[in-house]
């Protein structure tokens, strides 16, 4: 499988051109057999049968892909790239706390100089397994400094949330003062906020950061019933979460606020809306279903990592069925051996067989964009963004289109990418 990127390098050619192959999948509509995409400048301003397009855009410079795919970008909802260096640096321990501690223990471990070689191995891996839109979360300025340094050939849209951790006890939060998008100056990717979880933000530091979130226009993101100790420390106030926020000085008996689930505490502070995203919900019941679908938040699942710490699968067919808006994350690579969306389609496909592979790659690609309210990607339509990513796949039947784009290209996806020369207007990553 060749993996290409139609996106950077100077356009010497035609400022029209139309990209065409067995199979265009705008994800907002049926796949094209014999389709193609017309892209002008910054957009695509129109996709449909290619002998179609060919007669009505008769100036365009054509572009043959042959038996190949043409799709969207691919979006990682969730991720933190910091943690790249811990790649296979932590084993599953089957007690999510304890894999807590060893990342603790194991990011105290890196090298100042691992983190840019990491990062580097991180974005190329990302942007070579096909991803355009990044949802980033981390609690130091690497990953922000890094798109700022890049700017212009920074390769995603998306955002950087600044992870808040602010207990009990740690007195009022208070972000007004922050500049807006004030470490990132790239009009692509945006710096916001995002608390860690219920059980290391205090309930008002929770409502103080999506209150600063509602305020740049950026989405609040907040992990969510990832475990099935984050439901007993909520509803018991006790258990090995418990334990440990006591062994690091914190005062969990401070956590005033009781409730049976994550979720309908989130509801109960009034941060759930369609500004929201609340990864994992591996540990959902029917009731917490129904007030993320009435409050329209987002869902993002890590269906790598949940299986790597074994916390569980979610629900995932009951919340397609709810209508609740899903995307897909890596998380980080102290929880995964794989920074690639094609790999978390397979695996999700594998751990939810009765979800169609259909809504699968939608959650990848437009769930993903509208999770993260990034306009014009994870589709191919008139007016989107040029994020098309062609799949040397030979020929595929209308049958075998979606099966072979959730299971078949995890199997063959490039784990790096290297770049043609400068000039070329399709970059060859594989």
């Amino acid at each position: 499988m060749e993996v290409f990127d139609i996106r950077f390098g100077s356009r010497k050619a035609s400022p029209l051109q139309l990209h065409s192959a067995r199979w265009v999948v705008p994800v907002s509509a049926p796949p094209i057999e014999r389709g193609a995409v017309a892209v002008f400048g910054t957009s695509v301003v129109a996709v449909g049968p290619a002998h179609e397009l060919r007669i009505s855009l008769v100036d365009a410079e054509l572009v043959d892909h042959g038996d190949s795919i043409i799709m969207p970008g691919l979006i990682n909802c969730h991720s933190h790239l910091e943690l790249s260096p811990l790649k296979w640096r932590l084993s599953p321990t089957g007690s999510f706390t304890s894999w807590v501690r060893n990342l603790i223990k194991a990011r105290q471990k890196i090298e100042p100089e691992e983190y840019e070689k990491a990062l580097e191995e991180a974005i190329k891996t990302l942007h070579g397994n096909g991803v355009a839109g990044l949802g980033d979360t981390g609690n130091t300025p690497l990953v922000p400094q890094k798109a700022q340094a890049e700017s212009s050939m920074w390769p995603f849209s998306g955002i950087h949330f600044r992870e808040i951790l602010h207990p009990v006890g740690d007195g009022i939060l208070d972000l007004s003062g922050e500049v807006q998008n004030g470490q990132i100056q790239n009009r692509r990717f945006k710096y916001g906020y995002s608390a860690h979880a219920i059980y290391t933000v205090s309930p008002m530091a929770i409502q103080a950061i999506k209150a600063r979130d509602s305020q740049l226009g950026l989405p609040f993101s907040i992990h969510v019933a990832e475990s099935e100790e984050e439901i007993e420390f909520l509803k018991d106030s006790k258990g090995p979460l418990y334990e440990l926020l006591l062994e690091k000085g914190r005062d969990p008996d401070g956590f005033k606020i009781k409730s049976s689930s994550p979720v309908k505490l989130l509801d109960e502070l009034h941060v759930l809306d369609e500004m929201s995203i609340c990864v994992h919900c591996v540990h959902v019941d029917d009731d917490d279903i129904e007030i993320l679908a009435s409050t329209n938040a987002s869902v993002c699942l890590c269906p790598r990592s949940n299986m790597f710490l074994g916390v569980g699968t979610p629900p995932v067919e009951k919340l397609l069925d709810a209508g609740i808006n899903l995307a897909i994350g890596t998380d980080s690579l102290a929880s995964n051996d794989r920074l690639s969306i094609f790999a978390e389609m397979a695996s999700l496909a594998r751990q939810c067989p009765q979800v169609d592979t259909t809504s699968i790659f939608k959650a990848a690609t437009l769930g993903g964009a509208d999770a993260l309210h990034l306009k014009g990607l994870g589709v191919l339509a008139q007016g989107s963004a040029p994020y098309l990513y062609v799949i040397k796949s030979g020929p595929v039947t209308s049958k075998e289109l979606y099966d072979y784009l959730v299971f078949q290209v995890a199997e063959t996806a490039p784990e790096s990418y290297w770049a043609v020369e400068e000039g070329d207007w399709i970059q060859n990553y594989g």
